[in-house]
């Protein structure tokens, strides 16, 4: 894919999000990039990764895309997933289309705190990371450590 001129519009983690057909509406709902959850392992019930994608005539056809969530080592904390997407034609009149592209993800299991990154790859090429930070919540650290007299505030 050397040379692609492919933009992300829009990439978001979200609590949920719709798409209806090419160039069609992305609806999304709830963006975020960090929870600071009570205790670990840590369950997100229900997310979902929200991406819309510009492309040139040009690069109408199949593409393969590839959605990873890794920490920041690199290690997928999810399998890898892909998929071939057809980038429909672009209509008669127009210089570009757009791709919504919704992956919903459930019961998605944090091991411990850290950054993770989402990376959406096409063909090879990586457009899109996003952070999403998992951490320790720092007002829990806050109440529980000790006053300067020795006492611990909750």
């Amino acid at each position: 894919m050397d040379g692609t001129l492919m933009n992300i519009e829009i990439a978001a983690i979200c609590d949920a999000a719709t798409a209806n057909g090419t160039g069609g509406r992305l609806n999304i709902l709830g963006a975020f990039d960090r929870a600071f959850p009570q205790k670990f392992p840590f369950m997100i019930p229900q997310c979902a990764a929200a991406f819309r994608i510009r492309y040139l005539r040009s690069e109408a056809g199949t593409h393969k895309l590839t959605l990873a969530i890794e920490d920041v080592c690199g290690h997928p904390i999810v399998p890898v997933m892909e998929s071939n997407i057809p980038f429909e034609p672009v209509a008669t009149g127009l210089d570009t289309a757009a791709l919504n592209l919704v992956l919903n993800m459930q019961r998605l299991q944090i091991a411990r705190p850290d950054k993770y990154i989402v990376r959406l790859i096409v063909d090879e090429e990586e457009i899109a990371t996003l952070p999403l930070y998992i951490l320790e919540d720092p007002r829990t650290k806050q109440a529980s450590a000790p006053s300067q007299d020795g006492e611990v505030r909750n």
